[in-house]
């Protein structure tokens, strides 16, 4: 790369790569939240709503811990009460509801925004979505990441330096 021309090329690489991996914040899942757990058309349709707490650790990827409580609020299902873990890898969540002697729900999700988190959820015989959105002010923010702009005049610096101990 010695030209003007070969340089140019490698900014224009740089760029472009740049913006096809802009980074995605990574989330800090920790507190509490309002949930609502419906079940799939079909059956009972019975539907919950509760809290869900979570102590996020780690970082991202991470692992968490914590409590979720519902209440049915349509059909003839049960209320529970259960211990939660689970894990987290960028926006993907997996979480593992133990609901005591009834058996364990397992919870698939994203993060959807930094308040809010929900998927799909199957265990004791049925399948369905959730949702839940952080409540109060113990709102996490995402842990910063470097954008696509910055990353940009990252390079164009390096490109400037590159050239100037080139040409000395």
């Amino acid at each position: 790369m010695s030209s003007t021309a070969d340089l140019l090329k490698m900014f224009a690489a740089l760029a472009t790569l740049s913006f096809l991996a802009l980074p995605v914040a990574a989330q800090d899942i920790s507190g509490s939240y309002t949930l609502d757990v419906a079940q799939d058309p079909g059956a009972d349709d019975c539907v919950w709503a509760g809290t869900l707490t979570l102590n996020q650790s780690g970082g991202n990827p991470g692992t968490f811990t914590g409590t979720g409580d519902v209440d049915v609020t349509a059909g003839p299902c049960v209320d529970f009460t259960g211990t939660v873990t689970g894990s987290i890898n960028g926006s993907a969540l997996t979480i593992g509801v133990g609901t005591g002697g009834l058996g364990t729900v397992n919870f698939t999700g994203t993060v959807t925004s930094a308040d809010s988190i929900g998927g799909s959820w199957s265990g004791l015989g049925l399948t369905g979505t959730w949702s839940a959105s952080r409540t109060g002010s113990g709102s996490a923010d995402p842990v910063p990441a470097m954008s696509a702009p910055w990353i940009v005049l990252l390079s164009l610096l390096v490109l400037g330096i590159g050239t100037r101990l080139r040409r000395q």
